[in-house]
């Protein structure tokens, strides 16, 4: 064989080794690129929702004008939206105490205590919401919910037929209502009420779940 053939085939075949090579080495370094991005770079930006970058603003919004009400009112329902509900509340009263007229600090506050089981003192707002305005139906349903946990069941009835009156589609009130008549010990209107939710949203979930635990009692 002519030796300046065998040359060219060694040159041919060290000229495809150094190419797989080069490319071995460049998708190494890729992934080593690609890793170090991510776990410094790039997933320090995922890893912050959109609930964080509010309950930042929130933060410096209150900073900036730490008299200001709303900002602390702001400030004590995205905690509220996090489930930090003592942290709610702690925001919530230093809006109230800048300003206890404002409805809706009144009712968020009221809603922070009601998440902390301080039943009294939200009854005490929602009962105050729902005088001032007697078609607040939030309020109404809260206050229902509220009287509830207290054992004031005739008057958490009450509450959720004014509900009710308000909006008569309302599957939630039904549920409410029915568990209310369960805490009584009236499974036929518990029943009756928590069927009547289904009928408005049949794969209500809560209702399916109360529905069958009533019915094995």
């Amino acid at each position: 064989m002519d030796i300046s053939t065998n040359t060219d085939m060694e040159r041919e075949v060290s000229l495809k080794s150094a190419i797989v090579i080069i490319i071995v080495v460049a998708a190494f370094l890729s992934a080593i690129g690609l890793f170090v991005g991510y776990k410094f770079f790039w997933n320090q930006f995922e890893k912050e929702t959109l609930a964080d970058i509010k309950l930042k603003n929130a933060q410096e919004l209150v900073k900036k004008d730490p008299k200001n009400a709303m900002a602390y009112a702001n400030l004590g329902v995205e905690y509220l939206a996090r489930g930090e509900n003592q942290k709610a509340v702690a925001e919530l009263e230093k809006a109230y105490k800048l300003n206890n007229k404002h409805l809706g600090i009144r009712f968020n506050l009221g809603l922070a205590y009601k998440e902390t089981k301080n039943y009294d003192k939200a009854i005490t707002l929602m009962e105050g919401i729902v005088k001032e305005n007697p078609f607040h139906f939030l309020g109404i349903v809260n206050l229902g919910v509220l009287y509830d946990q207290k054992n004031k069941f005739q008057q958490a009835l009450q509450m959720y037929e004014r509900a009710l009156q308000i909006n008569p589609g309302a599957a939630d009130v039904y549920l409410l209502r029915g568990q209310t008549y369960a805490h009584m010990g009236d499974k036929q209107k518990a029943l009756e009420n928590i069927n009547q939710a289904l009928r408005f949203v049949p794969d209500y979930k809560e209702a399916l779940d109360a529905k069958k635990e009533i019915e094995s009692k």
